[in-house]
């Protein structure tokens, strides 16, 4: 079966297509971020050939270093630190990365691009829109749950689009009232949530400490 028919997307020629397998090891845990941009499109490209030592998905500068890096500021973690050591290795190891919106999207500034992710830009990426990631997660989600067993695991959102998708849609699938849903900011450099001196600082905090203690 094709999910991807009848997306208006699915006619466009885009070669970044972004496929993250899954960890090496026993999966304890899903990471959603909300669709695949040209900040991390570069390195993915050649994917096959710099992961052949299974380096993890941490190497490359993409949402889950992003998260480690967020969360050791706002926690005031030292490096090397036992806890973020833990959240390291449960995102590089043990964490499927999966997104709402499967196809690539157009970056929100063009200025904050290398000359890498520039050459990305030669093609026709789709701007994001809610609607079309609803559609695209509700076409995929289900079947990624089910094939690698996710609603009994951690889930991690990131980013008010992709919390606000997983609650209603874990209600039609029995995790609404799960305890094993944490729902951080997204980690990337725009996203100003993760000011140590914002309001929301406290619930971020009680957000990750939930996290530590369930890896």
């Amino acid at each position: 079966m094709n999910r991807c028919e009848g997306c208006e997307l699915c006619s466009k020629i885009i070669t970044h297509r972004v496929c993250i397998p899954p960890p090496l090891d026993k999966i304890r845990g899903c990471l959603i971020s909300r669709d695949p941009t040209g900040e991390f499109l570069a390195d993915l490209s050649d994917y096959n050939t710099r992961l052949r030592d299974h380096a993890g998905i941490l190497w490359f500068d993409a949402p889950p270093r992003w998260l480690c890096k967020k969360i050791r500021v706002i926690m005031e973690f030292p490096e090397n630190s036992p806890d973020l050591i833990k959240l390291q290795d449960f995102l590089n190891s043990e964490c499927y990365w999966t997104h709402l919106h499967k196809c690539p999207t157009k970056p929100g500034k063009n200025q904050d691009l290398g000359q890498d992710e520039m050459s990305c830009m030669k093609e026709d990426f789709p701007p994001f829109r809610y609607a079309t990631a609803k559609s695209c997660a509700n076409r995929w989600f289900e079947s990624e749950f089910n094939e690698y067993g996710l609603k009994d695991k951690i889930i991690i959102t990131l980013g008010r689009d992709v919390e606000y998708f997983f609650k209603r849609w874990s209600k039609d699938h029995g995790l609404e009232n799960s305890n094993k849903v944490i729902h951080l900011p997204h980690p990337s450099g725009r996203c100003r949530s993760w000011n140590p001196n914002a309001d929301h600082k406290e619930r971020i905090t009680d957000e990750i400490n939930r996290l530590l203690k369930l890896i």
